[in-house]
């Protein structure tokens, strides 16, 4: 460690409990509920606000978990802020429907994306961020693209969100939408954690 910017990174959440597996659905569920995992991650609003709205500051998001599939639905992944189990809020990291291997079974995948803030502005949805990252699996999961696919803020490149309330409470939440309704489509989140790099 250099010490020239003075700050470390430091854990903010790390999931003690694995997330319950999701079946039989189509629409975007939350993945990290608070069933399975216990308390969800969250940022208090003067996160994004120490050290003056310090621009650059920035969040590390980093998942593991499995996926299993009959015949070769889609996951589609996204990350969001705001209110707990929101659906609707703005994107922090997401990705393209990923095509999964006929009939995986608990596949290996992991997701890990950066952050950051650009620019804040007033109390509401008026703050922006970039987020980039990736989303890999093990052999048997997604064979989208080889199995490296990228995540991006508003899932798209180049990753810029500029709807983003740091005025509230945000919470981390991990949701998943699947192409095809199965209880053999699952998927399950085993770990999350979030660190604070600056």
């Amino acid at each position: 460690m250099s010490f020239l910017t003075g700050t470390n990174t430091e854990l903010v959440y790390s999931s003690l409990n694995a997330g319950t597996a999701k079946t039989t659905f189509t629409s975007e569920v939350q993945i990290n509920d608070t069933a399975g995992m216990g308390v969800q991650c969250h940022l208090p609003p003067d996160f994004w606000l120490a050290n003056n709205g310090q621009p650059g500051r920035t969040i590390r998001i980093v998942a593991r978990g499995i996926v299993s599939s009959t015949a070769t639905p889609t996951y589609t992944f996204t990350i969001r802020s705001g209110a707990a189990g929101n659906t609707t809020s703005a994107i922090l990291l997401g990705s393209a429907a990923l095509t999964t291997a006929s009939g995986a079974a608990n596949a290996f995948w992991e997701l890990q994306g950066d952050v950051v803030l650009t620019a804040i502005g007033a109390a509401g949805t008026n703050s922006t961020v970039r987020g980039i990252g990736y989303i890999i699996s093990g052999s048997g999961g997604f064979t989208t693209n080889a199995g490296i696919n990228a995540v991006y803020g508003g899932a798209a490149s180049p990753g810029t969100v500029a709807t983003v309330d740091t005025s509230i409470t945000n919470y981390i939440n991990f949701n998943v939408a699947c192409s095809a309704s199965s209880a053999s489509n699952s998927i399950t989140l085993q770990q999350l954690l979030v660190f604070g790099l600056n």
